[in-house]
């Protein structure tokens, strides 16, 4: 059998809310050996929602809901399912018994004990709205609340185990890490692997490193994992070690480890950032035993007298320039002593910005005993945005020249 996630709620579509709900729901169909291909989110309307229900259950034999469970006049899902599946809402006595007992308001109950008649009913002991089965056509349509801590209980209460009675085998995955490589070059050392249809295999971009997700499906549990645990060891033989990290960890988590693992020291000097890469490398413990100190260097007149940047670079080329980063990443080199050196220098608005550099212009320097690199990148945004996705932009440049630290001088 096959299965399908709509996700209702306008906040989800308005970029409020990330979509916790369809992760746990996905790897519920996973343990269950169910195979699910698409998951659609719709806003808080009925008649979209009516339509999402019927096109999903037209496709898949099993259609998972989650959202639009709430009291009166939130209650849009089941209002949508009876529609959809014209089987009319009816009082459930058990439910209403049991919300009276637990001293929900009357009009409140009665709201929440209103089901598709036949349906069968999953016990909510983390929140009011059960999980509501409807079987229709030979198909099920599965209504869950919103809150992922209440779809997880309604799980425990037997809606594992029912669906466990529809899953053909068990589905397993795994992700390995790669940092230091692009995408392609990862995608190129297992092309022959990910040509195979079990175990499936597929690269995510990641802010620093490649993700290789490995699914593996058997007809039991320990048939999956065995099936995974081969290509897992597959994958691993096609990287040495020092293009592997840990699945879990942040950018700042990932660069500590690395400043570790090769006994480096770094140091920063940031403008158009403000110190934003330097909070969030000292936000690991342990990290001062690798990271020296910070510059934050925001007027043209700091820059020349703490980083000894040249005034005629600035005059010329201005402080956003590939000329004043490069100086920047120097003088941090010099003044703190340190393997490695990354420098920011940017607009980050609203006001400012010419032709030429535009707002959101961002230039960055990292310099080393082995190598220099300088680079724009030019963001969209709100202030603050430009400055986060600057900071995630140099951490993650961080992570892959450490990543592969010596190899010029090796190679």
């Amino acid at each position: 059998m096959n299965a399908e996630i709509v996700s209702t709620g306008t906040e989800l579509l308005l970029g409020k809310s990330c979509n916790e709900d369809a992760r746990i729901l996905c790897d519920l169909l996973a343990r269950c050996g169910i195979d699910i291909y698409r998951y659609t989110t719709v806003g808080d309307n009925v008649g979209r929602i009516v339509q999402a229900y019927k096109e999903a259950l037209e496709r898949s034999d099993i259609v998972l809901s989650t959202g639009g469970l709430g009291g009166t006049g939130s209650d849009l899902s089941k209002q949508a399912a009876s529609i959809a599946t014209s089987i009319p809402l009816e009082t459930d006595p058990d439910i209403y018994k049991y919300l009276m007992d637990k001293h929900v308001p009357e009009r409140i109950s009665k709201s929440f004990a209103a089901i598709p008649a036949g349906s069968t009913v999953f016990q909510n002991t983390a929140g009011v709205a059960p999980g509501i089965v409807i079987h229709t056509n030979g198909k099920y349509l599965i209504l869950l609340p919103g809150p992922p801590e209440e779809i997880k209980s309604i799980i425990r209460n037997g809606l594992e185990a029912f669906l466990k009675t529809f899953g053909n085998g068990y589905t397993k995955n795994d992700v390995l890490k790669v940092v230091g490589l692009r995408e392609s070059e990862v995608e190129d050392r297992i092309h022959d692997l990910a040509l195979s249809s079990n175990p499936t295999i597929s690269t995510f971009l990641k802010k620093g490193w490649i993700e290789i997700s490995l699914t593996a499906k058997g007809k039991d549990e320990n048939e999956a994992i065995a099936i995974l645990e081969d290509v897992r060891r597959k994958v691993l033989e096609r990287f040495p070690e020092k293009f592997l990290g840990k699945v879990g960890e942040t950018l700042e988590e990932e660069l500590y480890r690395l400043l570790k693992e090769k006994d480096l020291t770094l140091s920063v000097a940031e403008s158009v950032t403000g110190g934003m890469i330097s909070d969030r490398i000292v936000s690991i413990p342990g990290i001062s035993s690798f990271f020296r100190g910070g510059v934050v260097v925001y007027s043209n007149e700091s820059k020349v007298k703490i980083l000894g940047v040249n005034k005629q670079t600035i005059v010329e080329h201005g402080a956003v320039s590939k000329a004043c980063v490069f100086e920047m990443a120097k003088g941090a080199l010099e003044i703190f002593k340190t393997d490695i050196a990354i420098a920011t220098t940017g607009i980050a608005g609203p006001a400012g910005g010419t032709k030429d550099k535009p707002l959101g212009t961002v230039w960055f320097g990292l310099s080393s005993k082995f190598e220099s690199q300088v680079w724009q990148k030019i963001y969209g945004g709100t202030r603050n945005e430009v400055r986060k996705a600057a900071s995630d932009d140099a951490l993650e440049a961080l992570v892959n020249m450490i990543a592969n630290f010596g190899v010029i001088e090796n190679g």
